[in-house]
């Protein structure tokens, strides 16, 4: 499978290139920067698409799905993430339809005890992109976790079927991971879920909800 992966900025988002590598998919990543590139690269991505200005466009082509990481933006530049990158979201769901893209995950960066700094000052309009992806022809899949923490990854966690955040923590290794096996995770398939950390094998924990 050719996946787009948006959002690599963040550790993460790394773990997420080097798993769809090793699970022998072609993975496309959008980059910020040229340094970010070069990392991206020795991960093993196939292909790194730098941003040019607003357009990357032509990065969803012959992609079969998209991995959309929220919490970062290639906009901000390296090692800058930010909240959310409205506009990016949107014209990432934009160009997967025009581009044939058929599978969407995104990763939700929407938390409950967050202020918005995009102006509007709801949380509501921080559901926007996410609402959008509802309500297109793509099979989605929208990722609520718990806060991603810089441990070491242990493979298990705890999935639900919910619109509420989790109170929590889940490793971004396994938060990668989830990630990952989302793509091909029938029982995932235009949902909206939440994880963090739990008992429950990644894989197992997906394909029984």
């Amino acid at each position: 499978m050719r996946v787009l992966v948006i959002g690599t900025e963040d550790l993460a988002g790394e773990h997420v290139v080097k798993l769809l590598c090793e699970k022998q998919h072609e993975t496309v990543a959008l980059a910020g920067s040229e340094n970010q590139e070069e990392g991206l690269k020795k991960l093993g991505a196939s292909e790194v698409v730098r941003m040019d200005g607003n357009d990357f466009s032509n990065a969803f082509a012959g992609c079969h799905a998209v991995i959309y990481l929220g919490g970062a933006s290639p906009r901000t530049g390296e090692s800058k993430p930010i909240l959310i990158d409205h506009q990016l979201v949107l014209d990432s769901i934009k160009s997967a339809k025009e581009h044939g893209v058929k599978r969407f995950v995104l990763l939700s960066a929407l938390r409950d005890d967050e202020t918005d700094t995009s102006g509007s000052g709801t949380t509501g309009a921080k559901q926007m992109p996410e609402e959008l992806l509802r309500q297109e022809a793509l099979t989605y899949t929208i990722i609520r976790p718990g806060e991603p923490v810089d441990k070491p990854g242990k493979g298990k966690v705890e999935v639900a079927e919910t619109f509420a955040m989790e109170e929590g923590e889940i490793p971004k290794e396994d938060l990668a991971s989830v990630l990952v096996e989302a793509l091909d995770a029938e029982n995932v398939f235009n949902k909206t879920i939440t994880v963090t950390s739990g008992e429950t094998p990644i894989r197992q924990a997906l394909t029984e909800l």
